[in-house]
């Protein structure tokens, strides 16, 4: 069932058995999980299936340090959540997430990166992981290159004591802003709440657990979801503010008994990692298994990363790399640039006209050859203008040797987890009278000679296959801190079994009451490469089961909800 919460009437209690906040991936795949499971759920979600700018701006706030992205532009405040504003094309043109778990290494406690492990291990994950793939159509849980290879696929001689070939895997979005949301309407004992911003969790006088979330209109309205179970499936941005805007009983915040909740801020860098120059050029159309493609119904691209041995021994980071071709000819890759940075224009958005229109104009001149060319391609067999994270397909194409003599290197790197990293509340208010946040976010000198490393040996691993020269980044690891993040928010809630390093215990329930949990991302302890999307979906998987046995034993003390 669908409502709109605006229609329901001033200080209405809502009850149920279980109440999620958020309608994100996380949110809704939790929502979907529990459909006939034999109690009734209630979803609460900001926005509405539409992007609305009144409510995305509820997430305005503060930065500081190196951060300098918009707050309310890392996220969305609408059923899907993200889901809805990706950019990124499958192999089947679909659009989707990218898909890769956390490595075992990630959850082992490192001496070289403090505040590093988990209280659980990947093996715990590893169902739900499964779970996932399955019911999001991502395709057979194995991130082995190996398993994805087919006969007539090269894959590179890489040393695997120094770097491994591995996989990422590509799901559709519209599982999470569309199918997901369909099944949970439809069915009879989950009940979807659009336009319901959770402004304050209220806990029962004890402070062990929580009543009710209160849900506040833009016209002032006041409305009570009332719960046996409540699950937060917010983003590591809106979780902790919801937990330090709750004081009604606990003075510093839910969780926040020791200061943790919204410390230890993680993102992921987008870092150029340098150039592979094949000794002979028609190497590049053998390496089509580094590009996105389509096996067995699975969207799958080929990446690089580091071994397990090799982070151990030299302390590292987690690093991993994609490979995408670049033009022979520098004035080509100018042309194709500029063809991009007129795309407004050509869309008729002639306000959002470039500076130096000129020159772009030029540029695409001088590259005309090369741009007919590309357009052909894009015709002919389905090859975009720009190769990357955003789209594969550069492969299609016949005698790419002619094209390309080198492919870039392109990394996601990890951020070790830092508690002057955080989240913070401000003094200003936004209309539905929440605290605003401020973020804080500077990155680590360790982590930037860690990166450095990685290339190295990257390059080495590379150089050694005999198949070519590696070539370091023309861009400086040091200029990390210009870098923006990619929206891979993390931590702020991380999970530790003592709650003086934690907020939440090993089955995400928050340190200190009986009946909050927090799904997705905001509970990771350390971030590895991996996109968390995948992860972020399995913890909440594994909450969901969590919560269902909790019922199944009706181990809650039904006594403080009154």
């Amino acid at each position: 069932m669908k409502m709109d919460a605006r229609t329901l009437p001033e200080n209405h209690q809502e009850q149920a058995d279980v109440c999620i906040i958020g309608a994100g991936p996380a949110g809704i795949t939790l929502a979907h999980d529990l459909i006939g499971c034999g109690y009734t759920v209630n979803v609460l979600e900001s926005g509405g299936h539409q992007y609305d700018a009144d409510i995305q701006n509820l997430s305005k706030g503060e930065l500081s340090g190196d951060m300098y992205e918009a707050l309310e532009s890392t996220h969305r405040r609408q059923v899907g959540g993200t889901a809805n504003h990706l950019i990124l094309k499958m192999a089947d043109k679909q659009y989707g997430y990218r898909f890769t778990p956390l490595d075992a290494i990630d959850f082992e406690q490192r001496d070289a990166i403090p505040h590093s492990g988990w209280p659980i291990k990947k093996v715990d994950l590893d169902p739900y992981y499964a779970k996932v793939q399955q019911i999001c159509g991502i395709g057979h849980y194995d991130y082995t290159a190996e398993y994805w290879q087919r006969n007539e696929q090269f894959l590179l001689p890489l040393d695997t004591a120094q770097a491994n070939n591995g996989v990422f895997m590509f799901g559709p979005t519209g599982k999470f802003s569309k199918d997901f949301p369909a099944a949970v309407m439809a069915s009879s004992n989950v009940h979807l709440f659009t336009y319901a911003t959770v402004v304050e969790l209220i806990c029962a006088e004890d402070g062990k657990c929580v009543k009710s979330a209160l849900v506040r209109m833009f016209d002032g309205k006041e409305v009570y979801f009332n719960a046996k179970y409540f699950i937060i499936a917010s983003n590591a941005l809106e979780t902790p503010r919801l937990l330090l805007n709750s004081r009604r009983h606990h003075p510093n915040g839910i969780g926040n008994q020791h200061d943790n909740v919204g410390r230890y801020y993680m993102d992921h860098n987008l870092v150029a990692s340098g150039y592979f120059y094949p000794h002979e050029s028609t190497l590049i159309n053998q390496m089509g298994f580094y590009d996105m493609q389509d096996i067995d119904g699975a969207s799958v691209l080929g990446r690089l990363n580091l071994s397990e041995t090799n982070m151990r021994e030299k302390g590292l980071r987690n690093f991993s790399a994609a490979m995408f071709p670049m033009p022979w000819d520098e004035r080509d890759l100018l042309a194709m640039t500029s063809l991009e940075a007129i795309k407004p224009i050509i869309k008729g958005r002639w306000h959002q006209r470039p500076e130096n229109l000129w020159q772009h104009i030029k540029n695409i001149w001088h590259g005309k050859k090369r741009l007919c060319r590309a357009l052909y391609e894009r015709v002919r067999y389905g090859v975009p203008f720009f190769v990357g994270l955003a789209q594969g397909g550069w492969s299609r194409a016949s005698h790419n040797e002619s094209k390309y003599n080198n492919l870039e290197l392109l990394a996601i790197v990890e951020q070790s987890p830092n508690p002057e990293n955080r989240v913070t509340l401000l003094n200003e208010k936004d209309v539905l009278g929440s605290q605003k946040i401020k973020v804080h976010y500077q990155c680590a000198q360790a982590d930037i000679d860690s990166v450095k490393a990685a290339q190295k040996t990257i390059g080495a691993a590379l150089e050694a296959t005999g198949l070519g020269r590696y070539e370091p980044p023309k861009f400086n690891p040091e200029d990390m801190r210009n870098l923006p993040g990619i929206h891979h928010m993390m931590g702020t809630t991380r999970m530790s079994d003592n709650p003086k390093h934690g907020v939440v215990d090993k089955h995400c329930c928050v340190h200190g009451t009986t009946n909050l949990f927090i799904a997705g991302s905001a509970v990771f302890t350390t971030g590895g490469f991996a996109n968390p999307t995948l992860t972020n979906l399995a913890i909440s998987l594994r909450v969901a089961d969590r919560v269902k046995t909790l019922l199944e034993m009706n181990e809650i003390d039904i006594g403080c909800l009154k």
